[in-house]
């Protein structure tokens, strides 16, 4: 809308205002005004807002274009927080609007407040159509109209007072009314010009301005009367003005300049066109300056991009010809690019076709046909599900929604020739949705993946015959370590058994012989088990209560033996440790004993040291680096690279000094890795070396610290034998001379045994006896330890007996597999005397208790 229809509103509203001197004659003509201007359909008048328990309650004053509210005019009700306000505002919430809507639901209002006891209320159930500025419009109408309507109001009360006065008051009293409403109309067309317009004197003082020119100096009107312009600009903003408004005054006629404004309140800055006219009385007098500016920065703008569209345009006109000359040749170009890709696809076998909206084929490259054995004019006879069983007919507007959403996917398929058998294939598809003069469609790309499937399919089939090798791997490892265990527990045993019955002259040098060759192959067989579970992944660490130097401690005991026998000394060194720490302390022992053992076998002559300090460390958890270092010979730098590696060693010549078998250090390395460390050397050939390993360790708390060992070697034996001499027991044991040997040692600490050489003789003896616990070997003919466990715990009064499971097969899975079948402990062959004396100790005291 155009500044004169803007006026044209502002003067009919003013003429309306004006012209009344009743309140319902004044709010009635004035209602019908604003819904013609604005094209809303109602108008409602509230009034008399008061507070109650329940809210603001307001009265329905008057209402226009909705004859159900015309019958609730008079009455009150709840106003809903959000729907009075002292501000012109659209309101676009109907829950604020629902008080009001009868009949007829409305969505939008425009909330116009006369003052702090009448608001107007426009009232639409669409959004408004008009493109009336309806805020910045409505501002100043309604404070000239808050003035009528108090004119009105004393008007109507002075009218009920003077019913008796003489007609000459009642004349002075329209006369004054009329005056008013006349200076009202006056101050409302003042206030509505969108243009700076201000009077002053011939002494430059401000005898009036209205509100836009107030926002320009951001005081209002009563504070800028009175006062010159150096009150408000710097003095040389001032004398501009002043300069101006003397010239004007001089040339007795209106001046025009232009001049670059900035609002005090800081809402704008422009250009302005300002327009000085000289103010003289009837005698000719000069009385003031008239000024009015009106902002032109847009049309400043405009006229200044007409004239570089001008410029531009010619420019563009002399390359006009040249740019289409230029763009012919790319078209040919990009055709002959086309042509070339085109056939690059056909020569690289991938197929193209473009697909519409509904499944129907709109082109096909000949490779896709060919692939299918169609020709070009056959497939565009087809659609997608004539082809392809994933897209059926019914379903493919549904099956092809996600790439309508994403614009483009890549999946495998099949597509069915046409002699019948599927092809697969992957497919690229591009979603192009639909513009001005082209259709919606897929593009998409189309490779035959036949021999990827064939690879994929041959190493799904290798990987298999992999993990089945890696069974095969596990269960003859199983059946190894088994079939050693074994006899190895025989040997053992009876060693301990001829040195409790005392060692002949000459024997005790034959049995630490067969002693240590025993427990060396056993350690060969572990550390071969540990690098199985390892490449397996099912290698599992515990997290149990440990104190590092006590570990230390005992690890420098067990080792002391061999080391004095080579005259070496073993010594341990640590800073201050955490006191009590989450850990494995079995393979935390494994590793330094590994790395112990290793320093005194390429140590002649000095000292071994173990030596531990924290690296890092916070409020959850600490890194500990655990060093063994020697003063042996060292090692050459070309072989510490390969020194962590399974089955390598320094020095794997057949002339080589030292055995072993190369698996402790790649074992120490994994262990560090699992418990989130490193392990390494730092050596020189002749001064020695430091094997280190760093870990990661939780904090424990006090409640879970270690408690010690209550007893060891014979007092534990001297316990067994006091509190369950003659206590009767069942050894379920197929191989006789690891029967003979078990016998002996349960016997020496003074239990009843009673013999079953198979899992169905181990289920008929302890139906028929009561036994206070079964030592259960796995692997036996007839029926084996564990089917025999599930039918003994079947039995009636045998689900609480301990079973302790007393066997070669050591593979953790093998521990699982007797706790599923029902065993409480597990002891492994071959038998250490002591754990196997600390199990039956606990579990028969548990028994009696």
């Amino acid at each position: 809308m155009n500044r004169e229809q803007i006026l044209g509103v502002l003067y009919d509203l003013a003429l309306t205002i004006g012209g009344e001197i009743k309140v319902d004659a004044l709010l009635e003509k004035t209602l019908q005004r604003l819904l013609f201007h604005t094209a809303w359909p109602a108008a409602v008048v509230l009034d008399e807002p008061q507070d109650s328990e329940f809210g603001v309650s307001v009265r329905l004053e008057m209402a226009v274009g909705d004859h159900r509210l015309g019958e609730h005019v008079g009455s009150r009700f709840n106003c809903p927080v959000g729907l009075l306000g002292p501000l012109v505002e659209v309101l676009d919430n109907p829950l604020l609007l629902q008080p009001l809507s009868q009949d007829q639901g409305y969505a939008w209002g425009l909330r116009l407040p006369v003052d702090a006891q009448c608001t107007i209320l426009l009232l639409s159930p669409l959004p408004p159509s008009t493109d009336l500025p309806l805020q910045e419009l409505f501002q100043p109408v309604l404070a000239n109209l808050a003035k009528a309507l108090l004119l009105c109001r004393n008007n109507e009360h002075l009218t009920s007072l003077a019913g008796d006065r003489d007609d000459a008051r009642a004349e002075l009293a329209v006369a004054l009314s009329q005056s008013e409403r006349e200076r009202a109309y006056l101050d409302c067309l003042h206030d509505t010009i969108p243009d700076l317009v201000w009077v002053k004197d011939p002494e430059g003082v401000y005898l009036s301005c209205n509100r836009v020119f107030s926002r320009f100096y951001n005081a209002p009107e009563s504070e800028i009367v009175g006062r010159t312009d150096y009150d408000f600009a710097s003095k040389e903003l001032a004398d501009f003005f002043r300069d101006h408004d003397r010239a004007a005054m001089a040339a007795g006629k209106p001046s025009m300049n232009e001049e670059w404004l900035n609002f005090g309140d800081g809402s704008h800055q422009g250009l302005y066109e300002t327009v000085k006219t000289p103010m003289h009385d009837r005698d000719g007098h000069l009385v003031g300056i008239l000024g009015v500016a009106r902002d032109i920065t847009e049309r400043r703008r405009v006229e200044e991009a007409l004239r570089a569209s001008e410029t531009e345009l010619a420019r563009h006109r002399q390359h006009l010809e040249s740019l289409v000359a230029e763009r012919t040749s790319e078209l040919a170009k990009a055709y002959a690019r086309l042509e070339q890709t085109q056939f690059a696809m056909d020569r690289v076998g991938i197929g193209m076709n473009w697909v519409d909206a509904e499944g129907r084929f709109t082109y096909v490259n000949q490779v896709a046909a060919q692939m299918l054995g169609y020709t070009v004019e056959e497939m565009l006879t087809l659609s997608v599900p004539d082809i392809d069983p994933g897209f059926p007919a019914e379903e493919f507007v549904e099956r092809t929604e996600e790439m309508r959403r994403v614009g483009s996917v890549r999946l495998d398929s099949q597509r069915r020739h046409r002699d019948g058998y599927l092809i697969p294939v992957s497919l690229d598809i591009f979603y192009r949705p639909e513009t001005d003069g082209e259709p919606a469609r897929y593009i998409t790309f189309v490779n035959d993946i036949s021999e990827r499937k064939r690879a994929e399919q041959e190493l799904r089939e290798a990987k298999e015959a992999a993990e089945q090798a890696t069974r095969a791997k596990s269960a003859f490892l199983a059946n190894m370590s088994h079939e050693i265990r074994t006899p190895m527990n025989a040997i053992l045993g009876s060693v301990y058994q001829i040195r409790r019955g005392g060692v002949p002259p000459g024997l005790g040098e034959p049995l630490d012989r067969i002693e240590a060759a025993g427990q060396h192959l056993l350690g060969i067989i572990d550390d071969i088990l540990d690098l199985s579970k390892i490449e397996a992944g099912r290698l599992e660490l515990e997290e149990a209560p440990l104190m590092l130097s006590r570990l230390m401690n005992e690890v420098a005991e067990m080792l002391s033996g061999r080391a004095s026998d080579k005259g070496l000394a073993v010594h341990v060194e640590s800073t201050v440790l955490p006191g009590l720490l989450l850990g494995d302390a079995t393979r935390i022992r494994q590793a330094l004993i590994n790395y112990a053992n290793n320093a005194i076998k390429f140590t002649e002559r000095g000292t071994i040291r173990l030596r531990a300090r924290v690296v890092e460390e916070d409020e959850h958890s600490v890194v500990v680096r655990l060093e063994v270092v020697d003063t042996g010979i060292g090692i050459e730098p070309e072989a510490v690279a390969r020194l962590f590696t399974p089955f390598e060693q320094a020095d794997s010549s057949t002339t080589r000094k030292y055995g072993g078998t190369g698996l402790g250090l790649a074992i120490t390395r994994h262990l560090a890795h699992l418990m989130g460390g490193e392990a390494n050397v730092e050596s020189r050939p002749g001064e020695g070396s430091t094997f280190w390993i760093s870990m990661r360790l939780k904090r424990g708390s006090s409640a879970a610290a270690p408690s010690a060992a209550q007893a060891a070697g014979a007092a534990i034996e001297d316990r067994l034998i006091a509190g369950h001499a003659g206590t009767r027991i069942l050894l379920v044991e197929d191989d006789p001379i690891n029967c003979e040997v078990a016998q002996m040692l349960l016997e020496d600490v003074g239990l009843a045994v009673d013999l079953a050489r198979d899992g169905t003789q181990a289920v008929d003896k302890v139906e028929g006896n009561d036994y206070a616990l079964v030592l259960m070997d796995m692997q036996m003919p007839r029926m084996d330890g564990l089917e025999a466990t599930r039918r003994i715990r079947r039995l009636a009064g045998r689900q609480k007996l301990p079973i302790l499971a007393m066997t070669a097969n050591a593979f953790a899975e093998d521990r699982e597999q007797c706790f599923a079948a029902g065993m409480n402990d597990f002891v492994s062959k071959p038998v250490n005397p002591a754990l196997l004396y600390t199990a039956l100790l606990r579990w028969l005291d548990a028994g009696i208790s």
